[in-house]
């Protein structure tokens, strides 16, 4: 899990946010067909195309590479590209690949007894991953999953989840444990969500996710979201997603999202 320098907690922005989104599925005057799972045939795909980004910052004391103490302040600027597409390879595998590349710009002002200092620099990181998720038993109400994943910069993960349709909602839960070489610990996740289907063209969706590390001491991790999607056509072959979420652990931060997503054939 990704950490943060610590910054002023966002909740705020986060209630108006679900405030909005529920605001929304209370006008969405559009009939409404009745919620089923899609359908995952042997030789579906699907791609998706997003942009996030992450603003945070932090404030300190540090001392210089000749001993001189100084106090600092530090912006972040963090802009995430990511590609993914699946492929649905069975009635029960999906295989899928993912590419992130993330920037991050980086301000600092540092102040002196004597005077101020600035600096910036500029980091690029790219990583990929693949994952395999295996459908138990599609007959089932509760649809079990299992999932397994991989990728570099090093990362591993196997999850396992169970959803349930309650027409207009459904509910989601997921139990999941996750590592990578550049973090100390190995982490066990928790996520719950659901999602509300406003009308044939928007659904909504909030979700919370909790991770506690098990291989070291170390803070665990919260996160809070909400997405609202928009279908261009009825059998949402091509839809668009906006995610924002609040994350918390040594420090708190908000993450925007944008994604463009098609399936077929």
């Amino acid at each position: 899990m990704r950490r943060r320098p610590s910054s002023k907690p966002s909740s705020p922005l986060l209630v108006v946010t679900v405030v909005a989104l529920l605001a929304l599925a209370a006008v969405a005057q559009a009939p409404i067909e009745p919620l089923r799972r899609p359908e995952e045939k042997p030789g579906s795909y699907s791609w998706q195309v997003g942009l996030g980004y992450t603003p945070y910052g932090t404030s300190g004391v540090g001392v210089n590479e000749h001993g001189v103490p100084y106090d600092f302040v530090r912006l972040a600027h963090e802009l995430r590209l990511l590609l993914s597409g699946t492929v649905q390879m069975s009635s029960g595998l999906k295989v899928g690949v993912e590419l992130v590349d993330i920037t991050t710009t980086v301000e600092e002002k540092r102040t002196y007894l004597h005077g101020t200092e600035k600096l910036g620099f500029t980091q690029e990181t790219l990583g990929y991953s693949v994952f395999y998720e295996w459908r138990m038993d599609p007959r089932s109400p509760w649809d079990p999953r299992v999932s397994l994943s991989f990728g570099i910069p090093w990362r591993t993960s196997i999850k396992a989840s169970a959803s349930l349709l309650r027409d207009p909602v459904v509910l989601v839960g997921e139990l999941g444990v996750q590592s990578r070489e550049d973090e100390p610990h190995s982490w066990f996740t928790v996520a719950l969500g659901t999602g509300f289907v406003a009308n044939s063209w928007i659904r909504l969706s909030v979700s919370a996710n909790l991770a506690v590390p098990i291989s070291e001491a170390g803070l665990p991790l919260g996160s809070a979201g909400a997405k609202v999607a928009y279908a261009f056509d009825p059998e949402e072959k091509k839809a668009v997603e906006v995610r924002i979420a609040l994350s918390t652990g040594e420090s708190s931060w908000i993450s925007l999202e944008v994604v463009w997503r098609w399936r077929g054939p």
